[in-house]
């Protein structure tokens, strides 16, 4: 039988050359002249011309010149391919092996030998496992993931071993890595702010895997881990996950992962020693950039070029500050205080949200409540224990006038008094150490009180006179009154003995009971 090529080529010479030998038309087809009176003889038993040959399909041709070769039954059994196809969709499915032997085991004698079994199994699972080809359109997409390859570093005789975070963008391909300690959601996030950093911009989308660290729930539309949702939010992009098991979704970060094994992690584990994370990250950096400069296999350029070409000029700005990772996420009730317990600090909100609930995120640097979706407070993180960070426009007036009472403001308030009512506010807070002092704020607000009732300069020589003669706050009211009617020398010192005291003679000298 000839080949189908031959047999259109020797009913085409047929058409154009209807006056030529067997002989030519053989030479100018690469056959034997026998093999083009044969087929000639065919053509003309089963009446194929040029121009009914030109329409048929390879398939149609051969059945027509060749019916013997199609009416052969085979007496072998089919595998059962539908089977063979749903255990390789399995994770732990049959092996092709198993599969023989069950399949011989049915009736040996109408079954396939175990090498074309293996031939015609293989054949149909390379037909069926088809994978789309993807385009990936510049800045658009960033594939994730982790090298499942450790490296190390030695500290005082002992191995620390570093897990090796990778990124790959999907036009350009250009890869990065970088070592953190492990594979929490902190190392993930630290990763792929470094990540952007190196790229010095933000593609539209992340692909993820369905890492805990990264996803709480795995579906179509996964729940993500809150701080990996705000790691989004922040830098503007969407956190896409691709599908469960199916590693093939980002093909492109998996092939960086295996470039990067093969050059750079297994020579370093190697062939090197380090002492610290900080030498580790350099040398992947030096590496990884040695890398993006390589010419691919079938295109003449590198993953560099490629980047400053056609996906660093469309890639999102970075955004202004860093994202600061929440260490800690809570829903709480506002108590009547108004203020939150984080920690062992309190943090004050709006009074307006007393006993309303409020989502508070601590990060490293700053505590930070919402309500209804809305920032409504910030803080600066205080590690003080049992302390207490309340901001003025939280409280309401009344709380506020109440808080103005301390030794600052009553020292301002006896600056416009005088110099004597300045150092008699001095001597109540001297018996304090809390410049908030309660108390002490009572006794100086009844000052103001009579300073407003006697006036200023009357209020300042009874402070003269108070500290003369260590006079008590409660005792003001009676210096001022008799300053009206005399001097300052002659107003009497309050007594500490009373007429109506009876001393222990008025017992008898019996007054042990």
């Amino acid at each position: 039988m000839l080949r189908i090529n031959t047999i259109r080529g020797v009913i085409h010479s047929l058409f154009v050359m209807p006056g030529a030998t067997n002989s030519q038309i053989a030479r100018l087809n690469g056959c034997s002249r026998q093999s083009v009176r044969r087929l000639i003889s065919k053509l003309a038993s089963c009446h194929l011309e040029h121009p009914a040959a030109v329409q048929s399909t390879n398939t149609e041709i051969t059945q027509l010149l060749y019916p013997s070769l199609q009416s052969k039954v085979g007496t072998k059994r089919e595998p059962d391919y539908t089977d063979i196809y749903k255990e390789s969709l399995k994770k732990h499915g049959k092996t092709i092996t198993v599969q023989y032997l069950e399949y011989q085991a049915i009736n040996p004698d109408t079954a396939y030998c175990k090498t074309q079994y293996f031939y015609l199994v293989r054949k149909f699972l390379k037909k069926s496992h088809l994978a789309m080809r993807q385009q990936h359109v510049a800045g658009e997409v960033t594939f994730i993931d982790y090298a499942g390859t450790k490296i190390c570093y030695e500290k005082d005789g002992e191995k620390i071993w570093l897990k090796v975070f990778v990124a790959c963008l999907g036009a350009s391909k250009k890869l990065f890595a970088f070592a953190t300690a492990g594979e929490r959601t902190i190392d993930w996030l630290n990763g792929m702010t470094r990540m952007f950093g190196y790229y010095g911009g933000v593609s539209e989308v992340i692909s993820i895997d369905n890492a805990t660290a990264l996803v709480a729930i795995p579906g179509l539309l996964p729940a993500l881990v809150k701080n990996i949702a705000l790691f989004g939010t922040h830098y503007g992009c969407i956190i896409d996950s691709c599908r469960v098991g199916m590693p093939q979704d980002k093909a492109l970060v998996e092939l960086g992962v295996k470039f990067a094994k093969q050059r750079i992690l297994i020579p370093m584990n190697t062939n090197m020693t380090f002492h610290s994370i900080e030498e580790v990250n350099e040398h992947l950096a030096n590496e990884v950039e040695k890398l993006n400069n390589l010419p691919f296999q079938k295109i003449n350029t590198t993953r560099n070029k490629l980047f400053d070409e056609i996906e660093k000029p469309v890639l999102k700005p970075l955004p202004a500050t860093r994202f600061e990772a929440i260490c800690e996420f809570k829903t709480l009730k506002v108590p009547p205080t108004y203020h939150l317990l984080i920690g062992q600090h309190e943090y004050s909100v709006p009074y307006t949200l007393a006993q309303e609930v409020v989502e508070v995120l601590v990060t490293q640097s700053h505590v930070k409540v919402e309500f209804d979706n809305k920032l409504v407070a910030e803080h600066q993180r205080n590690d003080d224990i049992g302390g207490c960070t309340t901001l003025t426009e939280h409280m309401p007036a009344q709380h506020q006038a109440e808080a103005l009472k301390t030794q600052d403001e009553y020292l301002d308030w006896a600056g416009n008094i005088g110099e004597n009512a300045v150092l008699y506010v001095q001597v109540q807070y001297s018996k304090t150490t809390n410049p908030k002092s309660r108390a002490i704020g009572k006794q100086c607000q009844s000052l103001v009180n009579l300073c407003a009732k006697s006036g200023s300069v009357i209020f300042n020589r009874a402070c003269d006179y108070a500290l003369r003669h260590q006079i008590k706050p409660a005792e003001m009211p009676l210096v001022i009154s008799a300053i009206d009617d005399l001097e300052p020398s002659e107003i009497p010192t309050p007594l500490l003995a009373h007429r109506n005291i009876r001393g222990k003679e008025s017992f008898g000298g019996h007054y042990e009971h």
